[in-house]
């Protein structure tokens, strides 16, 4: 599996997931963009990434995914300082809990905005300038196991993130004709430590057909796999990476998260 030579964008580069992705596209030959909206961090991130794989480049932009602006400045950046963007892996995103009744206009939009609305901003700018290059590039979109299952709390998230599994599917179709796939992964839980009550970590073990937490690295390289040559015939497509838990159900996090009885 090599991607060496290629350039690529990573949103929320800086930790977690981004990270791990960036980590293992450069591990595999590509030079990397990381972005987040915090300068220290990717800078940081930037740094260490560079110093881990000689002869590569990491370089960081700080923008938010969900800003157009932003966006095309990210991709003006790679194009001038590394060359022609071949894979985007849009994984920036955030979170945050709320029953329905209680949840704020403000709390809504944010989660949509930032999964969303960031996804159609960088696919969109990925297949313009794709297109305009004649590169036969690779999109990897982040979904959720949460689309595969139902839980209370968590109304707002699981909303964009199946909205970008459907949007994942339309983008594919219309990208293929140009060489352009487009495809997204879905996590399970991937938690920083000590990040979970011990009573929701008890219950997602309990899920799990693996019994283990999921780890950034899990996540990377099904991304990895998606935007390499090993994937060119595939398209359109959702993998979840989950250890199992859509066989057993999602826990009830508004129970274990919020303090709501059933």
């Amino acid at each position: 599996m090599q991607l060496a030579g290629n350039v690529a964008i990573v949103t929320g580069g800086s930790k977690g997931i981004g990270y791990a992705v960036a980590d293992y596209l450069m591990a595999h030959g590509a030079d990397v963009v990381i972005t987040s909206r915090t300068p220290p961090e990717v800078e940081a991130a930037a740094e260490k990434l560079t110093a881990a794989h000689p002869g590569r480049r990491a370089l960081p932009v700080v923008a938010d995914a969900a800003v157009a602006a932003d966006v095309e400045r990210m991709f003006e950046t790679a194009e001038t300082e590394l060359g022609p963007v071949a894979v985007v892996a849009n994984v920036a995103g955030n979170y945050s809990l709320g029953l329905i009744a209680d949840l704020s206009e403000e709390d809504w939009k944010t989660v949509l905005d930032t999964h969303l609305t960031g996804t159609f901003l960088c696919t969109r700018a990925a297949i313009r300038r794709m297109r305009a290059s004649g590169t036969a590039g690779a999109v990897v979109n982040i979904g959720a196991v949460d689309v595969y299952g139902t839980t209370r709390g968590n109304a707002h998230y699981a909303a964009a993130k199946a909205g970008i599994l459907k949007f994942t599917e339309v983008a594919a179709l219309e990208a293929g004709r140009y060489g352009i796939r487009v495809n997204s992964v879905s996590p399970g839980v991937v938690p920083a430590a000590g990040a979970l009550p011990q009573t929701l970590t008890d219950a997602f073990h309990r899920s799990f057909a693996i019994d283990r937490m999921g780890e950034p690295s899990d996540v990377a390289k099904a991304v990895i796999f998606l935007a390499s040559d090993y994937a060119t015939w595939i398209t359109g497509v959702d993998l979840l990476v989950d250890g199992g838990t859509h066989l057993r159900g999602l826990p009830d996090y508004a129970e274990h998260l919020l303090g709501e009885s059933g």
